[in-house]
């Protein structure tokens, strides 16, 4: 299919895509969107895709627990209903989890996606999207593919169409086995561990255990429970799931090289990181006039959109109470609850607040965050340094990129006190080379060729004029003894193990034979 065609000469149609201008000589392609996930910051990344193909005059439908507020005229919601409250009372609490190791937070976010599925497939939205069968078709399935693989049952109802799979979770190993990108393990370290590119013989090996052990078990576990989901709703001869995904056309992870690590990708994996950033807009009045009045500058804390500020415990909640009293700065808090007992007098609350916008603020001096991978991605786009509270998964990862390249400072939540507080702050604050490092840092990633939702928009468009096979790696078909040469480092052995075993038998051969002689030749000597 035509996506684009531009009747002007090559420097207009750059100028145009650069721009994101849109000609009016389009062709409109039907984009069924598969968002399964219950959290809302991954539905602000994969809307930002969704929405910007819906302004390329694409026929966009999304099924998500997420609607969207303000959808343009060509964007279909299907919504998840009580996927929230679902995901509450299953006893997903995420602040227990800053405190367990990291293949136990590995094991808990599987079970969430296991959770997340069974109610997601059961849910009034997704029968809607199974009625679609046979009175709808798409030319292209996106989809969010974290831990809710059952949700690619719904690629055949729809005939099989070409299929991109996405992620806000930074670049989980599944996405490289499924385009066949190598994942080095030597200097690529597993997605959930807070190391480096520079990697001890110590953390080696445990980069090497846990990927393995992660591979393991959702190959052999959480697969087949999703396969299990799958024949559930969809029928025992339906596809599984863990065979449609070996199909997928191109990945797009949300990663850029210069926090993330360089690091070598195939065609069909392409980096988006910070797609959903965007310049930063005007405030509401009175967010303005808060951070316009800063003259000390001001702290943005907001623990995301997974944890709430208002269910911390009381002792967490004094600690961040007699810290930010003693602070000269403004403190801007993203609080849940209508009202905060105790709210020292140079702090703001906001139940939400325009995390992007605020960050823009040049009165903004530091983020106080969990950590997320979308929070990190705002804060070097826009230069704010970082103290990082990071709670589950990733977030221990990327506080840790950060501190590495100078950005920031961890803060531990299990022994966080007032104290520790007030030091991270004045850590961050009293140092210029952690502003310094991120304003550096922050040219680097801002300078692209192109916006990264550009990128992705343009990807998505090339899967739906040329399908992904001219992008798929043959390694992504390999077994794992073809692909590591398991097979021919076995025969080289062999051969050159008969070689040596041979010649040891020709020798042993030929030294017998000679010695009687010699032996004889010596005694007449004799």
């Amino acid at each position: 299919m035509e996506i684009l065609r531009c009747k002007t000469m090559g420097t207009w149609l750059s100028l145009l895509f650069l721009f994101g201008w849109k000609t009016d000589d389009i062709s409109a392609a039907k984009i069924l969107g598969l968002m399964p996930t219950p959290s809302p910051s991954h539905h602000i990344w994969n809307r930002a895709l969704m929405l910007a193909l819906a302004e390329r005059g694409h026929e966009v439908t999304v099924i998500s627990p997420d609607p969207e507020k303000h959808p343009v005229a060509n964007y279909t919601d299907i919504v998840i209903e009580e996927a929230y409250e679902r995901i509450n009372d299953s006893g997903f609490n995420y602040e227990s989890m800053s405190t367990q190791t990291f293949i136990e937070n590995s094991l808990i976010w599987f079970q969430w996606g296991q959770d997340a599925c069974e109610f997601g497939i059961a849910s009034k939205g997704a029968k809607k999207l199974m009625a679609l069968q046979g009175k709808e078709t798409f030319d292209v399935i996106i989809i969010d593919l974290g831990v809710e693989e059952c949700f690619l049952g719904f690629v055949p109802l729809f005939n099989n169409p070409p299929v991109i799979a996405i992620t806000a979770y930074g670049s989980p190993p599944w996405f490289n086995t499924i385009v066949g990108n190598p994942q080095i393990l030597s200097f690529t370290s597993s997605y959930i561990l807070p190391f480096t590119d520079h990697m001890t013989f110590l953390q080696r090996m445990v980069n090497f255990v846990l990927h393995n052990v992660i591979v393991y078990y959702r190959t052999f576990h959480h697969l087949p429970n999703m396969d299990n989901i799958a024949q559930k709703y969809f029928g025992n001869s339906a596809p599984l799931p863990s065979e449609i995904e070996k199909n997928i056309s191109l990945v797009m992870v949300n990663t850029h090289f210069s926090v993330d690590f360089p690091r070598p990708l195939v065609p069909a994996m392409i980096p988006v990181g910070g797609m959903h950033i965007k310049p930063g807009k005007e405030l509401p009045s009175d967010l303005k006039n808060f951070l316009d009045n800063a003259n000390n500058g001001a702290i943005f804390f907001s623990l995301g959109t997974n944890v709430r500020s208002d269910k911390m415990s009381a002792v967490k909640l004094k600690a961040f109470l007699d810290a930010f009293s003693e602070l000269p700065q403004r403190v801007l808090w993203k609080w849940e609850s209508d009202t905060l007992p105790g709210q020292p007098k140079n702090v703001m609350l906001g139940k939400w607040l325009p995390q992007n916008d605020i960050l823009a603020h040049p009165n903004i001096h530091l983020f106080m965050s969990h950590a997320g991978m979308l929070s990190s991605q705002e804060a070097i786009y826009h230069g704010v340094p970082v103290v990082g509270i990071p709670f589950l998964a990733d977030q221990f990862v990327n506080i840790v990129k950060l501190a590495t390249h100078g950005l920031g400072v961890e803060l531990v939540y299990d022994t966080l006190s007032k104290q520790t507080i007030l030091d991270a702050v004045h850590t961050v604050l009293g140092n210029h080379s952690y502003r310094d490092n991120m304003k550096k840092l922050s040219a680097i990633y801002r300078d692209q060729q192109e916006t990264p939702l550009q990128r992705a928009v343009f990807w998505t468009e090339y899967v739906l004029r040329h399908g992904g096979s001219s992008l798929r790696s043959v390694s992504a078909d390999l077994t794992w003894y073809q692909y590591f040469l398991i097979d021919v480092i076995a025969v080289l052995i062999i051969g050159i193990s008969l070689i040596f075993v041979l010649l040891y038998l020709a020798l042993r051969k030929i030294y017998r034979t000679v010695a009687p002689v010699t032996r004889i030749t010596k005694s007449k000597q004799q």
